[in-house]
């Protein structure tokens, strides 16, 4: 099989990308219980598909290599021995991530937890966007809204969410599946994706080209027009400046979840700081979360099914064919992406 495979990442994981034939990830007749043969056809890129790889100095002893590039899709069972899905059924699909078998190939190999059929009414490409972006937001936000609810009383304000970086990948899911859940939506993002922002259902956006986003949050609760947040979600890594000045902005019983981060020492510093220092030597004053996905059935079952509803529609920035992987990650790369960006493996897609 065609696959993309990268044996070092220095300088750049996709300056050092090929495509390379490869053998399949298992035979047809052999493949482990629980696990479905998956012909590729497109592929949904995320930072995380090369980041770990990328660490200065410890990328090779995180991320094996060489390595297959990429951990979400779209794709047809070939094989499998799992009993709920058939041969031939169209499934999303999401790997394990810091393993070399990535989703860049013709061919990949998927544990059940990871495939779920794509239902009816939602295409390809937007199934393709949920594996990763989609869970991740799921995870952010929903336990923190259920809790919430449980506790619900008839005078309770609605849930009040801020979502740092709402114009990205994961931060366009994070918006739409608040909204979903009937929580009050404030998101951050530059000038030109306000307007995106506001059509995805937020009820306020923060333009952080006017000023410190942290500023317009103390604003906003200072003024009294605005109740503090249940819940806040970092996507950007502001941790220093966004969350030390929580207290302003926050309930005391509210939670600051952070989604990735830094992986240079500096960063990991800062967010062990944070986690594990009392206030007065530089730690925070307000429940920290740092998410650590998980793969989830359930979860991509759960944003598929918002997504068949039409409360879920995630932007795409741009498409790029099999052979143009290399640009689809420099695009990834230069940032101010609008949604995701999708790699079409088969022709046929």
């Amino acid at each position: 099989m065609k696959a993309w495979q990268f044996h070092t990442a220095v300088g750049g994981a996709e300056k050092h990308m090929k495509l390379e034939e490869l053998a399949l990830p298992n035979s047809f007749s052999s493949l482990p219980p629980q696990s479905s043969l998956i012909k590729v056809d497109i592929v949904s890129l995320n930072p995380v598909d090369v980041k770990f790889a990328e660490t200065p100095l410890v990328g090779a002893y995180l991320h094996p290599m060489p390595a297959i590039p990429g951990l979400d899709g779209v794709g047809r069972v070939v094989r499998t021995t799992d009993s709920t899905l058939q041969v031939g059924q169209l499934v999303m699909f999401r790997l394990l991530e810091k393993k070399p078998e990535g989703a860049l190939a013709e061919y990949v190999l998927v544990p059940s937890e990871g495939c779920v059929p794509v239902p009816n009414g939602v295409s390809p490409v937007q199934a393709a966007t949920v594996g990763t972006c989609g869970v991740t937001a799921c995870q952010a936000i929903a336990p923190f809204v259920s809790k919430y609810d449980s506790l619900k009383s008839d005078d309770k304000d609605p849930f009040k969410v801020f979502i740092n970086g709402g114009s990205g990948g994961t931060g366009t899911f994070q918006i739409q599946i608040a909204k979903a859940l009937g929580c009050y939506v404030v998101t951050s993002c530059s000038t030109p994706n306000v307007d995106l922002c506001k059509s995805l259902g937020a009820d306020e956006v923060i333009d952080y080209h006017l000023g410190p986003v942290e500023d317009a949050l103390k604003e906003m609760a200072q003024s009294g027009k605005s109740s503090p947040f249940d819940l806040v979600v970092d996507n950007v890594d502001l941790p220093w400046r966004l969350y030390k000045a929580a207290t302003h902005y926050m309930k005391p019983e509210g939670t600051y979840v952070q989604i990735g981060g830094d992986v240079t020492w500096k960063g990991i510093k800062e967010l062990f700081c944070i986690k594990f220092l009392p206030r007065f030597l530089g730690g925070g004053s307000r429940q920290w979360e740092f998410l650590v996905m998980k793969t989830s059935r359930h979860d991509a079952e759960r944003v598929l099914s918002w997504m068949q509803q039409g409360k879920i529609r995630i932007p795409v920035e741009e498409e790029f064919g099999f052979y143009e992987v290399q640009d689809a990650y420099r695009r990834l790369k230069a940032g101010r992406t609008r949604g995701k960006i999708i790699v079409h493996v088969s022709e046929s897609e």
